[in-house]
Parts: C-alpha cells; sequence; structure tokens
C-alpha cells in the first residue's frame, strides 16, 4: 500500500493550488483595478491641462462669467473628450463660500449658466482652494468612480476649478469578465479533482483485486502441499512470476493512463495561458474590445469544455461506451482548429482547409477530434523548430469508397530511418519536457476502434497523414 502513498500527496497538492490560484487571483484583480486607475489618473492630468491651456488662451475668465453664448462654446469644447472613461467634465469658480457651474461638457444633467453648486463633498474642495493644487478623491455616486479636481491659478489665487468625474463602466466591464474568467477556473478546477477521483477509485479497485489474487494464491498453496518438494518448489517460483507480472502490469496501465492524459492537456492548457495572458495585456494596455472579449471568453469556455470531455473520454476508452453519432465531418475538423488556431496565429502557421466532400459519418466525434488535434500539433512543433518560411497546414476532405481526411504540411517530411516507428508506443523525437510518445501511438489506436487506419507517408513539401474511414456499424 505503500506505494500508493502519492494519490492522497496529489489531493492535498491540488487543495493547495486552488487556494493558491484563488488567492493570487483576487490579488491580480485589485491590481488591474489600481492599474486601470493610475491610467486614467495619467491621461486626466494631460487632458485637464490641455483645457485649462486652451480655454486660458481662447476665452476671458470675466466675459465667461457674463456671456452665456461664450458658455456654450465652451460646453461644446469640453463635450469633445467626453469618452467611456469620463463621466461629467465642467469647471466652477469660488464665489462666497460656494461654487458657480461656469461651464459643462456633460451629455446629461448639465449645469444652467451660473447655476450654484453645492458639492457633496466640500471639505475636498476648500482644500483645494486652499493648496492650490489637483487633488482626486473617491466617490460614493451611481456611475461615477473618481473625482478629479485641477485648479486654475492666477495671481496666486484660484480663478476656477475643472472637475472631471472619471466613469465606473471601464472597471465594472473589467470586474464582468474577471467574474467569469473566476468561474471558467472552477470549472477546471473542478474537472481535475473529479479526474484524480476517479484515479483514486480505480487504483483502490485494483488494489482490492490484488489482495484477492494473492489470498487465492495462497489458498492454492496450501492444496497443493501434499505433492512433491519439487513440484512445490515450480509452483512457488511461478506464483511469484505471475504477480511480479500482475505488478507490472498495473503500473504500466496507471501510468499510461497518466501519460495520455498529461499528452492530451498540454496543448489546450498552452492555448488556454496563451489566451488569458493576451487578454491581461489587453487590460494593461487599455485596447480592450467587448466583441473581442465574447469571442475570447466563448473560446475559453470551448477549451475547458475539452479538458473536461477529454477525461471523460479516455475513461470510456477503457470502459468501451462511447456514443455514435452521425456528425459532418466539417463539424469535427472546426472544432478542432477553433482550440489550436490561436497557437497557429502566433507563430504565424496558415491553415487550409479544403473541402471537396462535406460528408456525414457515423462516428465518436471526440475521439476523431483528439486525433486531429495530435496531428497538427505535431505539425504546427515541426514547423517551429525547423523554422519552415511560410509555414502552414492544409487538411482535405474526400469521399472515395471510404472517408479520407488528409493533414499535410510543409516542414519537409518525415526522415526515411523513423517513419516507421512514429506509430510505436512511447517512440519520440522530441525530449521528455515536450513529448510522451503516446501521441500518434494513441491516435492509431483510436482511429482503428473508429474502424478506420491511419497512415502517413512524405510528398514533396512535407508529411501527410491520411485517416481513412469506414462506416459504423451500431446504434
Amino acid at each position: 500500500m505503500r506505494r500508493f502513498w502519492f494519490f492522497p500527496a496529489l489531493v492535498i497538492l491540488m487543495v493547495i493550488l486552488s487556494l493558491f490560484v484563488f488567492t493570487n487571483f483576487n490579488d491580480t484583480k485589485q491590481k488591474i483595478k489600481n492599474d486601470i486607475f493610475q491610467e486614467t489618473l495619467q491621461n486626466v492630468r494631460f487632458v485637464a491641462k490641455h483645457i485649462t491651456k486652451f480655454i486660458n488662451k481662447n476665452f476671458d475668465f470675466e466675459e465667461l462669467k457674463k456671456t452665456p453664448f461664450l458658455k456654450l462654446k465652451v460646453d461644446e469644447y469640453l463635450n469633445s473628450f467626453i469618452t467611456p472613461n469620463y463621466k461629467n467634465i465642467f469647471i466652477l469658480y469660488p464665489k462666497n463660500n460656494s461654487f458657480i457651474a461656469l461651464a459643462d461638457g456633460s451629455e446629461i444633467d448639465t449645469f444652467d449658466f451660473q447655476e450654484k453648486f453645492e458639492p457633496l463633498n466640500k471639505s475636498k474642495w476648500i482644500e483645494v482652494l486652499k493648496t492650490k493644487k489637483p487633488l482626486y478623491f473617491k466617490q460614493d455616486i451611481k456611475d461615477i468612480w473618481t473625482t478629479f479636481l485641477y485648479p486654475v491659478v492666477r495671481d496666486n489665487q484660484v480663478k476656477y476649478i475643472l472637475v472631471i468625474d472619471f466613469s465606473t463602466k471601464p472597471v465594472q466591464l473589467v470586474e464582468n469578465s474577471l467574474s467569469i474568467l473566476k468561474n471558467n477556473v472552477e470549472v477546471f478546477i473542478a474537472a481535475i479533482f473529479i479526474s484524480i477521483i476517479v484515479l483514486i477509485m480505480f487504483i483502490v479497485y485494483d488494489y482490492k483485486r490484488q489482495k484477492q489474487l494473492t489470498k487465492l494464491i495462497f489458498q492454492l498453496k496450501d492444496l497443493n502441499n501434499t505433492l512433491e518438494e519439487r513440484v512445490k518448489e515450480e509452483l512457488e517460483k511461478n506464483a511469484q512470476k505471475d504477480k511480479q507480472l500482475e505488478l507490472q502490469s498495473r503500473m504500466a496501465l496507471m501510468g499510461e493512463l497518466l501519460s495520455m492524459i498529461a499528452h492530451q492537456w498540454r496543448q489546450p492548457l498552452n492555448t488556454l495561458g496563451g489566451i488569458i495572458s493576451n487578454l491581461k495585456l489587453d487590460l494593461v494596455l487599455g485596447s480592450f474590445n467587448k466583441d473581442n472579449l465574447n469571442e475570447t471568453l466563448n473560446k475559453m469556455e470551448n477549451i475547458i469544455l475539452h479538458l473536461s470531455t477529454t477525461i471523460d473520454d479516455f475513461r470510456k476508452f477503457y470502459r468501451e461506451d462511447n456514443q455514435l453519432i452521425k456528425i459532418k465531418i466539417s463539424k469535427v475538423i472546426n472544432d478542432s482548429i477553433n482550440i489550436v488556431m490561436p497557437s497557429l496565429k502566433v507563430h504565424n502557421i496558415e491553415l487550409f482547409i479544403e473541402t471537396k466532400d462535406d460528408f456525414e459519418i457515423k462516428t465518436m466525434p471526440n475521439r476523431l477530434k483528439q486525433v486531429l488535434l495530435n496531428i497538427i500539433k505535431n505539425a504546427s512543433d515541426v514547423l517551429i523548430e525547423r523554422k519552415i518560411d511560410k509555414p502552414y497546414v492544409k487538411i482535405t476532405t474526400i469521399k472515395e469508397d471510404n472517408y479520407i481526411i488528409l493533414i499535410q504540411d510543409n516542414a519537409g517530411g518525415i526522415k526515411k530511418d523513423i517513419i516507421d516507428k512514429i506509430f510505436d508506443p512511447y517512440f519520440t523525437t522530441k525530449d521528455i519536457k515536450n513529448g510522451t510518445g503516446l501521441g500518434l501511438y494513441m491516435s492509431k489506436i483510436i482511429i482503428e476502434k473508429l474502424n478506420g487506419k491511419l497512415e502517413v507517408y512524405n510528398d514533396k513539401n512535407g508529411a501527410v497523414f491520411k485517416i481513412e474511414l469506414k462506416e459504423i456499424d451500431g446504434n
């Protein structure tokens, strides 16, 4: 039983990892909000200087206080600076311990000419009059995040104050996006825990079976203790040999399962990490786009769904309970490339799809997607490793006597001395860190279970993987 100690340790590690993820998620959320605030504050200082410089140059302050027509011109100018980041922009001047509206560029709730204004945080405004320095403070008003007060000083006296209210829209958008991301992370962690539980159940079952087998061996020895000594020795040797073979077979099976899960998750996890990094970069740079965000989140949800589905597929592989469904081959291909497309784009790898025949076939879509992802990812790795000029991957579907899918690349092909070995288990041209040697082996097994065959050959540009499928009988 001591050899199974790593499973409880793995569970504890995952709990610690989950706590770490949630803790750092909240810290990251606060950091993003602070970064947005600092960026907005830096921009608003520039805007304030630009506005006051324009007003001082083009308008006389005393005339502006007396002429409603001039107020309209200033209002129009201030309105040109209203963006999703700024809710209100207006100008007030102090008078008799109060403040009078001089101009207002806000689109709604505008001030009338010379309207009296009593601020909620009047102490902040008084502080600006005394210190003659810009000041900002947080607000507890709907749709307003922070107010920035920028005093214009002449003859050592504050003539007027430019007021800019920060809108809460950018922060709300970030919080909504992070909330969706947090939910997806929770689903991902839940999937990991489920996979651990499945593995633990498997090893417990195997351990009980091993105990029963050991018990039967002891019973057999007791029944044969009257046989000749030489027969007894041979039986003991055979029993020991069988026990060793059983242990090796069980551990090899468990190792293969873990390796396959690691191999199948590596590529979508890298893609998910890349998407999250790009999202954070967009937030920091302020190049946030709601349409692109929705598309990105959909891709992330598809990746997480694929990770969860992979666990089920591996479990069903041993239970032989995958369901056959009728599906268009174009849907299987599109679902697969949607996952790998971000990785291909990062490395400027073109993807061409030539659907000569968009046939419908009864098959197991998730298994077929698993094979396509393996082959496309391997082609991508070779294209990157060999630094191919204008790299591409091409997928072609053809309906002949059988259903054919061709996956081609222009990486120069597979060496003749290894092309016959690439479907062998544990054979890989990569190091241990980047490959387990099980991807193409499992792909061949899957295609054969789908009543087809998988082969590879070289053409003038590179390697060509040919998947040939037949209609599967069954419900």
